[in-house]
C-alpha cells in the first residue's frame, strides 16, 4: 500500500498536458525495473514505483485507478522532469489526464510560473477561456507559495475542462495540468480530488551542491 508520505507532492508538478479524446485507446503500461530507469530516476524497492534522484519525489505506478504512463527526463540532469497519469472516465470512454513536472527554477513566484505557462495551456483548445484564476492554500502547509487556474475550452467539438496548478518549494517548482470532457466534471474531480490529497505531503529534497 502507498502511503500518502511517499506519493503526494512528487505530483505537484507538470507539464503540459494533451487530453485524450473519447474513444481513444488506454495508455501504455508503466515501465519496471526490468524495463530499466529513464534518465533521472531510480526505482524504489517495489521494481515499479519511480524515484526522481535529485528531487527524491515518487511516481508510483499505479494509485487508486491512476496509471502512470511511460515518461522520462527531458535533461540528463535531472533538473526538468515530467510524469503523466491517467484515469478512465464513463468506464474507459474518456479519460482525465494530469501531468506533472518537476523543474529547477531559483526565483520565481507561483504566480509568475503560472502566467508564463498559461497561454501554453490554453493552446491545447479552441476558444479557451478563464473560468477562475488566484493563490491556493495548501492545507498542511499554508505558508506554500500555490497559484491555480481552471479553463473552459473545446477540442474536437466537445467542451472540455482544464486547469494548470503551479507551486514554488524553493530551489524546485512544481506544475500540473489535469483536463477532461466537461460531461465528465463530477466524476473526474472526485478522481482528481483524491490525487490533490495525495500530492499535498511529500515534499522534495533541498539540492545538493
Amino acid at each position: 500500500m502507498l502511503s500518502s508520505r511517499h506519493f503526494s507532492i512528487a505530483m505537484l508538478g507538470l507539464s503540459l498536458a494533451v487530453p485524450m479524446a473519447a474513444g481513444t485507446a488506454g495508455p501504455s503500461m508503466a515501465q519496471t525495473a526490468a524495463d530499466g530507469a529513464p534518465e533521472g530516476f531510480s526505482f524504489a524497492s517495489d521494481g515499479t514505483t519511480l524515484i526522481h534522484v535529485a528531487s527524491g519525489l515518487r511516481f508510483p505506478a499505479q494509485f487508486k485507478g491512476f496509471t502512470r504512463l511511460k515518461e522520462q527526463a527531458t535533461d540528463p540532469s535531472g533538473q526538468y522532469v515530467a510524469i503523466s497519469y491517467d484515469h478512465p472516465l464513463a468506464a474507459g470512454k474518456d479519460h482525465l489526464l494530469v501531468r506533472f513536472a518537476v523543474v529547477q527554477i531559483e526565483d520565481m513566484s507561483a504566480k509568475d510560473h503560472y502566467v508564463i505557462m498559461r497561454q501554453a495551456a490554453m493552446s491545447h483548445f479552441s476558444a479557451p477561456s478563464i473560468a477562475a484564476e488566484g493563490p491556493v492554500k495548501i492545507p498542511n502547509n499554508p505558508s506554500l507559495d500555490a497559484y491555480r487556474g481552471t479553463f473552459n475550452g473545446m477540442r474536437d467539438n466537445q467542451p472540455w475542462r482544464f486547469s494548470l496548478t503551479t507551486v514554488n518549494y524553493g530551489p524546485w517548482s512544481g506544475r500540473m495540468t489535469a483536463a477532461y470532457p466537461q460531461r465528465d466534471a463530477a466524476e473526474a474531480e472526485k478522481h482528481l480530488g483524491v490525487l490533490l490529497t495525495e500530492v499535498r505531503l511529500q515534499t522534495p529534497k533541498a539540492l545538493t551542491k
